[in-house]
């Protein structure tokens, strides 16, 4: 039993969410102790909602960087806090205040994330502000009291931050390294089902899937690369930190290896139908998936991960298998014999990288550990970025632009209607208001439901437990579950949050009363939301598909560039390398991130979905060809055919680079504009060709045979049969 209770605890505190929400639970119960202690239970609500606050801000930093990110915090909330007391009383001058720094603080979070997540703290917490100051039958306070309230739970907060990353500092690396190969493990797992042949199947599901999950892995790697950051030092890994450094290449390049694909499913599930070599594949891939799972704990709990030799049996069947089809006579067979080859290579690397996974020290690290730092490195520089937005293009312009009137037009409303609490209108709005349609209408009606739930169980809590110790401890527990689901269940943490507001209100004697005005006020900021969403600028994702296509486009044509030169050269994952095929996945993500949110949007909004549906699975493909030929790389020093493939290259990439300015342009491009390489030549390529060079200009045939799937697309989008969408 105490095995099982210790092996239990260790699960917790490996949990993403275990940091969060300790210091959370930390946080509030010790504002909560104070208050009864000290039988002041006015106290209880500013200090509560400063915590709430500086959780909102807080970002995953070293020591150095927390304390810097701490006191950048605290000024903006003292001068947020003290500006709303000052003009609290001055409605018209309040409300031009309003207008300007909502606006300021949403263009603010242009510099970087984390002055993003300060200045949307900032705003909530002069929202907080007001709520404080106008609670029913209080008087209005000096003009110090509030705004010190909320800072003193803002800094009592930030003060358990700063202790809790001093103890724990190598803990955001190891939770974000943990969670990308999570996310590697759920893509091998899918790719896995990618390979199993299954003749007559029609793979284009599963190929939308795993760009879907595509878009999640690269945005957990991007998450990974910026907390890194912070472990750099002039641009190099601090000792204590080369370890993760390893194993964050390590990913990036089981991902590459992962996501390559050397010939069509379709043609290799009906080639293959009646032998067990894709099985034995899907097999092994499966087997890595679980691996990365554990690989995933191992890094969370800092302990030592064991790959173990459940692979080898299956590497070896594998290898028979192979050289079963490779020795066959049948002419697809033998026509195929090198895809199969060549994805059996890359899954015995894979294996390989994996064996040595638990002693970073043995795996091979590349030359240059530079890393892309996307913080600004100047004031001029962040000022820039700033500068760079001030348009009506902008999508942060446009969403600063409808928060700030739909905040203006809360307050008016508030006051016209003469609310008793209205200042929830504006925090609902806050919260529901998001830069795309589909997200803010998803979010209201979770909001509005969450709310609803959450007045329901505040309710029943209040009638079961009227001791004022168990409203209190139930409310530190509705705090903590509020950002444990915040991030993936917003409906559940919007009635969290409600049930800690009624339970903290219920110790001032206003609880009841609060249960009908939050419920009409929630409704009111959700719809203020939603029409800013739609009337004010709209932002509408599928008329900005288009660039998204060609971002797609012309990253995979950058990417592929490098790729093919890296082939004179020899491998060599440098930071020009990196970016290259880092902006090709992030490319890949943005579309089908754009592609979801157009879905949420009105028809008379959206571009054709079936098409556009297509699209997605077309290019994540292109980047999968593309990818092959970055997994293999070698030096070759002796070309048979070095100027077929130099050409080749050269016409693959002209090709996508025009197709990218044709999608930019919404312009119909046919298959015969474009100048691609000779099929024939690529495709009758003799026999006595090397393997390096029959696998580039396989893959090329590949991109090639690919290119005008993709103009079609052009054609049904924009050509005439298309013209009314």
């Amino acid at each position: 039993m105490q095995t099982s209770f210790f092996e239990l605890w260790r699960q917790f505190w490996a949990h993403d969410k275990t940091s969060d929400s300790v210091k959370v639970a930390l946080a509030l119960g010790g504002v909560v102790w104070l208050c009864l202690t000290l039988d002041r239970p006015e106290w209880l609500i500013g200090p509560i909602l400063g915590v709430i606050a500086a959780a909102l801000a807080e970002t995953e930093d070293r020591p150095l960087g927390r304390l810097l990110a701490v006191l950048v915090t605290l000024s903006c909330f003292a001068a947020t806090a003290f500006s709303v007391r000052l003009l609290f009383a001055w409605p018209w001058f309040f409300v031009c205040g309003l207008l300007l720094s909502t606006f300021g603080f949403v263009m603010l979070g242009a510099i970087s994330e984390r002055y993003a997540r300060v200045a949307s703290a900032s705003l909530i917490l002069g929202i907080y502000a007001m709520l404080s100051a106008s609670r029913p039958g209080q008087e209005l306070a000096p003009i110090w009291h509030e705004p010190l309230q909320l800072l003193a739970g803002a800094a009592w907060y930030e003060g358990i931050s700063l202790v809790w990353v001093l103890a724990f500092a190598a803990r955001p690396a190891r939770q974000i390294l943990a969670s990308v190969y999570l996310g590697l493990a759920s893509y091998l797992a899918l790719k896995a089902k990618l390979l199993e042949p299954i003749p007559g199947r029609h793979p284009d599901a599963l190929r939308l899937a795993l760009a879907e999950h595509n878009s999640l892995l690269v945005q957990r790697m991007n998450r990974a690369r910026q907390v890194l950051l912070g472990w750099m030092k002039d641009g190099q890994p601090r000792p204590r930190s080369a370890r993760f450094l390893k194993w964050y290449f390590l990913a990036q390049d089981i991902h590459e290896r992962a996501s390559s694909s050397h010939q069509s499913y379709t043609e290799l599930s009906r080639v293959f139908a009646r032998s067990d070599i894709l099985f034995r594949c899907a097999h092994l891939m499966s087997l890595q998936g679980e691996a990365c799972a554990k690989l995933a704990r191992a890094i969370a709990l800092d302990k030592y991960f064991n790959y173990g030799r459940d692979s080898l049996p299956a590497l070896d069947e594998l290898g028979a298998a192979l050289s079963h089809v490779q020795a066959s006579t049948e002419t697809d067979w033998r026509r195929n014999a090198d895809p199969v080859a060549d994805l059996t290579r890359n899954l015995t690397t894979i294996d390989r990288q994996l064996s040595n996974a638990g002693n970073p020290d043995a795996l091979l690290q590349t030359d240059d550990t530079t890393l892309r730092d996307s913080n600004p490195a100047s004031l001029r520089e962040a000022l820039q970025r700033i500068r760079m937005q001030f348009t009506p293009k902008s999508g942060r312009f446009r969403h600063g632009l409808r928060l700030s009137l739909a905040l203006a037009a809360g307050y008016g409303l508030l006051h016209l209607l003469n609310l008793p609490q209205g200042y929830w209108v504006m925090l609902t709005t806050v919260f529901v208001l998001q830069p795309t349609y589909s997200d803010t209408w998803k979010r209201l009606g979770q909001r509005v439901s969450g709310t609803l739930l959450g007045l329901l169980g505040g309710w029943a809590f209040l009638h079961l437990f009227p001791q004022d110790e168990a409203q209190l401890g139930l409310a530190v527990a509705s705090g903590v579950a509020f950002f444990f689901w915040r991030a993936d269940r917003y409906m559940l943490a919007t009635a969290s949050i409600t049930v800690l507001v009624l339970l903290c209100f219920n110790q001032l004697g206003s609880s009841y009363a609060l249960i009908w005005p939050r419920l009409l006020d929630t409704v009111l900021g959700a719809l203020l939301a939603g029409g800013a969403v739609a009337l004010i600028l709209p932002d509408w994702q599928g008329r900005r598909l288009h660039l998204a296509m060609s971002k797609t486009l012309s990253r995979s044509s950058t990417y592929l560039n490098e790729v093919l030169a890296q082939y004179n050269n020899g491998k060599d994952d440098h930071l020009g390398y990196r970016i290259a095929r880092r902006d090709a996945h992030n490319a890949d993500a943005e579309l089908s991130l754009t592609l979801s949110a157009m879905l949420g949007e009105p028809d008379q909004h959206r571009l054709t979905p079936e098409q556009a549906f297509h699209f997605l699975t077309a290019s994540h493909t292109l980047l999968a060809y593309i990818s092959a030929l970055g997994a293999h790389r070698e030096k070759i020093s002796q070309w048979q055919h070095g100027q077929l493939v130099a050409e080749a290259g050269r016409q693959a990439c002209d090709c996508l680079a025009k197709l990218a300015t044709a999608f930019e342009q919404r312009q119909v491009v046919t298959a015969e504009a474009l100048p691609l390489p000779s099929l024939t030549a690529l495709d009758e390529i003799p026999s006595d060709t090397p393997p390096q060079e029959r696998r580039i200009i396989r893959q090329l045939a590949l991109v090639s045979h690919l290119l005008p799937e993709l103009a079609a697309v052009s054609a049904n989008m924009w050509g005439e049969s298309g013209a009314s969408r």
